[in-house]
């Protein structure tokens, strides 16, 4: 590691001992743990579009404590659902229920909940370990992308959010085209243009992003759970059991959750694949590989291993993508990088060359985080079980009053009050008919940025920047995968093993 990372590095590890930054990620862990274990219709993109208008109002680090602390744990605890109740507990657990289910109808329950822990801290280590040694390896690529290879990765990201995102590639296609149009509402950075105004001066700064992520997830977050009424007609199985059988058993199959790990940091990384398939690529590989596969989904514990541990350690891959290049895997992601513009940083190459001690901060806060998380998980087990009984009475007015207050508080305009109705009624049908808001969120968040890239590129080279080796390549591969994940998406029946769950939680991601 050169010695400026190394500085970097330290400074990143010296700003958490300022007590506010500790108790923010301490903050972060619980609501983050909370989230995981309550009922479904909650999520990270709901958290982060609530704690938004609130952070970007502290300092940075003290900002980036709270919403990375939060993110880091939510994969963690995030089996409760699936060994319980026999539902996903999020997008990236639905694999955890084929076999999670089965051991706690078994009497096993704290053995899979144990096990889930287990793999869950050790994914997320070897994730962040990952993002660390990402950090100096991938510095001389960094310095080598410019606003044209920047604008094209972006590009292609979207892309393959839109088709992956949801159940139908069309209507993905349509909903980022929709999110890449709204980007354009209000003053155009570079040239000044007053573009889609309409005289109302409330659309000069364009439609604030964090408005949008509350309207497009808390609304319909809270509807839908108040019409499923999720955690009050069903019983949990008992939780029996020892966590420490489940610790073994992960430590006895510590190669499987290695292995799993880095499929979920390559997931992670690729643009596009995101929470909807990690669990998934990560139990195949465990059936396939691991002897007496056909004990799968009859209560294997391998089965609850494997995708936890991918899970988490998705989260790294992420934040490479993220904070490295500047492109978003999610909707929790892109938030996350609406939050760094707020504060005045601008995530990829930009922000490793000026701000690599913030870049290390995540780093350091997502480690720890994971740690904690993993510690709460094992000593609060059998009250975070009580969690998930939660009724859907108590929650669904406090998602409302949450929604509301972070509204009100952005610009403090009642006007903001009227949009996150409206494009709340928006995503709730949006999420009904199968239209994919994370995609929506999306095409809004890099809009901007992919517009400032393009300007940049034509304005530095004119149109030769086409021709440049390096964007070349990147269209091509760009295009490649499109077409042939377009083309698989469209000839496949979409079925799902978990059903309208699976759909609810693809819709999620």
């Amino acid at each position: 590691m050169e010695t400026s990372l190394f500085h970097a590095a330290l400074q990143g590890l010296l700003n958490l001992f300022h007590l506010k930054v500790f108790l923010a990620m301490l903050v972060g862990v619980s609501i983050g743990t909370f989230t995981a274990v309550a009922p479904q219709g909650l999520g990270m993109p709901l958290v982060y579009a609530i704690l938004l208008p609130v952070v970007i109002k502290w300092e940075p680090i003290t900002g980036i404590a709270l919403l990375i602390g939060a993110s880091s744990v939510s994969a963690i605890c995030a089996a409760y659902l699936p060994i319980l109740f026999g539902i996903p507990g999020g997008s990236g657990s639905q694999a955890t229920v084929l076999d999670g289910y089965p051991m706690g109808k078994q009497g096993e329950g704290r053995r899979a909940l144990g096990a889930s822990f287990m793999a869950g801290g050790m994914g997320c280590l070897i994730g962040t370990l990952t993002l660390i040694l990402a950090i100096p390896a991938t510095k001389p690529l960094i310095y080598l992308m410019g606003s044209p290879e920047l604008f094209v990765v972006m590009l292609w990201g979207l892309s393959m959010v839109a088709v992956l995102a949801g159940r139908r590639p069309i209507k993905g296609l349509i909903t980022a085209a929709f999110g890449l149009l709204l980007a354009t509402v209000g003053q155009q950075a570079q040239s000044g243009i007053l573009r889609f105004v309409f005289d109302q001066p409330y659309l000069l700064d364009g439609i604030p992003i964090s408005i949008m992520a509350l309207a497009l997830f808390g609304i319909p977050s809270a509807l839908d759970l108040a019409l499923t009424k999720l955690g009050v007609e069903q019983q949990p199985v008992p939780l029996r059991g020892s966590l420490f059988d489940g610790v073994r058993d992960c430590l006895r199959e510590w190669w499987l959750t290695v292995r799993c790990s880095f499929v979920g940091v390559w997931v992670g990384i690729v643009p596009g694949l995101g929470s909807q398939v990690v669990d998934w690529l990560a139990y195949g590989h465990a059936a396939q590989t691991c002897k007496g596969g056909e004990n799968f989904g009859k209560g294997d514990v391998r089965g609850v291993i494997a995708p936890e541990s991918a899970n988490d350690a998705k989260d790294g891959g992420d934040l490479i993508t993220t904070l490295l290049l500047g492109f978003p895997q999610g909707v929790s992601t892109a938030l996350f990088i609406v939050a760094l513009l707020s504060w005045g940083f601008l995530p990829g190459p930009e922000m490793v060359k000026k701000n690599a001690d913030i870049v290390y901060s995540v780093v350091w806060i997502q480690g720890i985080s994971g740690i904690i998380g993993t510690l709460i998980g094992f000593v609060l087990a059998g009250q975070l079980a009580k969690l998930a009984e939660v009724r859907y009475t108590l929650m669904v007015p406090i998602i409302f009053i949450f929604v509301l207050m972070g509204a009100f508080s952005v610009n403090r305009d009642p006007v903001d009050l009227l949009v996150v109705v409206a494009f709340g009624i928006l995503g709730y049908f949006m999420r009904r008919f199968g239209y994919p808001r994370p995609a929506m969120i999306l095409g809004l968040v890099l809009g901007d940025l992919m517009e400032k890239y393009l300007y940049r590129s034509v304005a530095s080279y004119g149109f030769s920047w086409l021709g440049r080796p390096a964007v070349i390549v990147l269209l091509i591969l760009a295009a490649t995968s499109f077409v042939f994940t377009l083309r698989g998406r469209l000839e496949s029946k979409a079925r799902s093993p978990l059903g309208g769950a699976m759909a609810r939680a693809e819709d999620e991601s």
